[in-house]
């Protein structure tokens, strides 16, 4: 029972964290190609900017702020060397899933729950042994377990 709980409140803090996943914006011209991290810190403090900008004015949804005069603010010499009809192409994404997470997480929480048990099984069984004989349970349904 602690176990699932425990793997429960683990899953809400990873949703969480995940909900929360940083997202990029992949600009493009040509063979020059650059990214460039949506948060408000990184907006307001990038390197190559051509001019500020005002993170106050930032769309809600992340993503509708990968535009290409972002991509042009951020990177002024993105298209030197490219032809010339060629335009920005920016391209939103998030690097990390919830279910990349999750999975991860979930492997993690099995492993080091296996190893905790291998580390602790000699310590463990004799307090088992007597809560089953407490409860009744049979020798033969304790060599099923084991």
């Amino acid at each position: 029972m602690q176990v699932a709980f425990a793997f429960a409140f683990a899953v809400l803090i990873q949703l969480a964290h995940a909900a929360d996943s940083t997202k990029f914006c992949k600009c493009t011209c040509g063979q020059n190609s650059t990214i460039v991290e949506l948060t408000k810190f990184a907006l307001s403090h990038l390197p190559h900017a051509s001019a500020p900008i005002d993170v106050d004015t930032l769309m809600p949804n992340v993503c509708m702020n990968c535009t290409r005069h972002l991509c042009g603010i951020a990177e002024p010499q993105l298209c030197d060397g490219a032809a010339v009809d060629e335009e920005i192409v920016p391209l939103c994404f998030q690097r990390d899933s919830v279910q990349d997470e999750l999975i991860v997480t979930g492997f993690l929480l099995l492993v080091v729950g296996l190893l905790a048990w291998a580390a602790m099984r000699d310590r463990v069984k004799p307090v088992l042994d007597r809560v089953w004989d407490q409860y009744g349970y049979s020798s033969a349904v304790r060599r099923e377990i084991d």
